[in-house]
C-alpha cells in the first residue's frame, strides 16, 4: 500500500465546487480503478491556503496507471476538466505505511471535527521507535481521554526523504492540545518522542467532502 499528498492552489471561491466534482463526478469513476480518495482537505493555518486530498493505493505501479501517461488517463482527464481549470499550481508525495493503524474505511465520528497533520524529521533507524512512542504508547492513552483518533504513520516514499508523516483527527483543537499536555505516560511518551526527531511543520485541516477517514 502507498498513499499519496496532492495540495492544489485553488481560489477560495471555487473550494466548494471542486470538492463537490472531486466527490460526486471524479471520484465514482476513479475508484472504478482500485484507487480509494479518503477526503478533500483546506488547510486553514500551518502553511500556505491550499486543498489537500489523500489517496490510497496498492502499489506505485497501480498509482502509475491512473496517472496523465496510464492506461485509466483518457476517461480520467474527461471527468477531471472543470476542476482541472481552476486550479493554479499543485503538488504531490507518495508516502510507505510506518504504523498499523491505516485509513481502511469512513470515519465514525458524526461530526467533522479538525485533522492535523505534523511533519517530522527521523533518522531511518529511530522510525519504528518514533512509531512505537506513537501509536503504542501514546495513542492508546490518549484515545482513553475520548475525542481523538490516530490516522496513521508514513514515512516519505517519493519526495523529501528522512520525512515522517503523522494524521490525527480530533473533535476540536483544544482537545487535541489537551491530549498532548497530560502528566502521564502519554505526556511522557511525546517527551521521549521528542528526542528522536525534528518537528517541520504542524497544519489544520478541515474537511469539505462528507468523506473522511
Amino acid at each position: 500500500m502507498i498513499l499519496t499528498i496532492r495540495t492544489w492552489h485553488v481560489e477560495r471561491l471555487n473550494y466548494a465546487e471542486f470538492a463537490r466534482i472531486s466527490e460526486e463526478e471524479f471520484w465514482p469513476a476513479f475508484e472504478g480503478f482500485e484507487g480509494r480518495a479518503l477526503a478533500v482537505w483546506a488547510i486553514r493555518a500551518g502553511g500556505p491556503e491550499r486543498m489537500l486530498v489523500m489517496t490510497r493505493y496498492e502499489s506505485i505501479d497501480h498509482w502509475l496507471g491512473t496517472r496523465a501517461w496510464g492506461p485509466a488517463a483518457d476517461k480520467l482527464k474527461t471527468l477531471s476538466e472543470k476542476r482541472d481549470r481552476m486550479i493554479l499550481d499543485t503538488d504531490m508525495i507518495a508516502l510507505k505505511p510506518v504504523s498499523r493503524r491505516q485509513p481502511q474505511s469512513d470515519a465514525p465520528e458524526s461530526t467533522a471535527g479538525v485533522y492535523i497533520r505534523e511533519q517530522f524529521r527521523v533518522e531511518p533507524e529511530r522510525i519504528e521507535r518514533f512509531r512505537e512512542l506513537t501509536e503504542d504508547v501514546w495513542l492508546p492513552r490518549a484515545e482513553q481521554h475520548g475525542g481523538v483518533r490516530l490516522i496513521g504513520i508514513w514515512r516519505s516514499y517519493i519526495g523529501p526523504q528522512n520525512t515522517v508523516h503523522t494524521l490525527t483527527r480530533a473533535d476540536d483543537i483544544g482537545t487535541w492540545e489537551k491530549c498532548r499536555a497530560q502528566n502521564d505516560g502519554a505526556g511522557k511518551a511525546l517527551q521521549e518522542r521528542a528526542g528522536l526527531c525534528e518537528a517541520l511543520s504542524v497544519q489544520l485541516l478541515y474537511p469539505l467532502t462528507r468523506r473522511r477517514p
